[in-house]
């Protein structure tokens, strides 16, 4: 049984699956409907895969084929043709049983050349998602992923501090209970924090109870060393479905993409993100680094572009400032 990738139009937007076809059923990986503002759950202990959306509750069983349909306080029980499976690592459920009973509409069903589909669900999530700040204010935002560790962001504060500069880092749960002195001197610094995961997944990937264990132990391990929750999140990658907007909106966070990628975890020159910064710079910008030893010298351009970094945004007028205070 063979897996394969599929591109599929949904309400106008191209989103990556992955499928196999049994019986003529074609059988898609149950984390796609994420992206159509789906909740997705799976309950290990009794083998059951969840989708929720407004009152509609489908339940399936790995490997069986009955199902439970809720719609308010009617209860179905169906038999499918085909059973929900575990294929590499994801589970796979019948595409078009999803989509009748959440009442979607496929406009051209051809797989696997193409798929249109709509949602027909006006309602959508709060998205509280922001790429910038205002373009009416000559603001930007230093901001350090993945963090903290023990050689880059100790060198990131040393230039922040000897430029009087305030930066927002999102911390990683884990590496902050791994360097928890380097935690408490951002804090002492004057710095602002913003959750970015505990183990740094890709949130496309997770359940809705893996996304909420990812934040909220982080949220707990940050709440350890400050007394107070942080209402910034960052996804790991910038990667995010709908579901999950609307989860993580749920749970009180803004969350905070960039308008300025540099690029330094690739281990680029300080001349080649200075570059990328010359080049995208705008009114508001929020401007991603990294501040996580992912390879000996990965970001050692990094680190050296940042006094540079400051100092053309001094020189060109900018206030250079923390998250919250951009988009205040």
């Amino acid at each position: 049984m063979s897996v394969h990738q599929i591109d599929i139009n949904l309400d106008g937007q191209q989103v990556k699956s992955h499928f196999y076809e049994c019986n003529g059923v074609m059988m898609i990986s149950a984390l796609f409907f994420k992206h159509a503002n789906v909740l997705v759950d799976y309950e290990r202990e009794q083998q059951t895969i969840i989708l929720k959306q407004n009152n509609t509750t489908i339940t399936f069983f790995k490997d069986q084929y009955e199902v439970l349909v809720q719609n308010d306080s009617l209860i179905k029980n169906e038999t499918l043709s085909v059973a929900p499976l575990n294929l590499d690592g994801k589970i796979f459920i019948p595409f078009q049983y999803v989509v009748q009973n959440l009442r979607m509409s496929i406009l051209e069903y051809s797989p696997p050349h193409k798929i249109n589909l709509m949602t027909n669900h006006s309602a959508r999530p709060l998205r509280a998602v922001f790429y910038k700040g205002s373009a009416n204010k000559k603001m930007a935002a230093l901001t350090f992923d993945d963090g903290p560790d023990e050689i880059y962001t100790p060198q990131i504060l040393d230039i922040l501090e000897e430029k009087k500069v305030k930066a927002t880092f999102f911390v990683v749960g884990q590496q902050v209970r791994w360097q928890p002195e380097v935690f408490k001197r951002i804090l002492r610094e004057g710095h602002e924090i913003g959750n970015h995961s505990w183990s740094h997944p890709n949130f496309i990937e997770l359940s809705t109870s893996e996304l909420k264990n990812e934040i909220k132990s982080t949220e707990t391990e940050i709440r350890s060393h400050t007394g107070k929750s942080t209402t910034l999140l960052r996804p790991p990658y910038g990667f995010i479905t709908n579901s999950d907007i609307q989860i993580i909106n749920e749970l009180g966070y803004k969350i905070i993409m960039w308008s300025v990628d540099t690029l330094d975890w690739s281990g680029l020159t300080n001349e080649e993100i200075m570059s990328i910064v010359n080049r995208d710079l705008t009114e508001g910008a929020i401007i991603l680094q990294h501040s996580f030893k992912s390879a000996p010298g990965r970001l050692d351009g990094s680190v050296k572009a940042l006094p540079e970094i400051i100092d053309k945004l001094i020189r060109e007028g900018y206030e250079i400032v923390t998250i919250p205070m951009l988009l205040d």
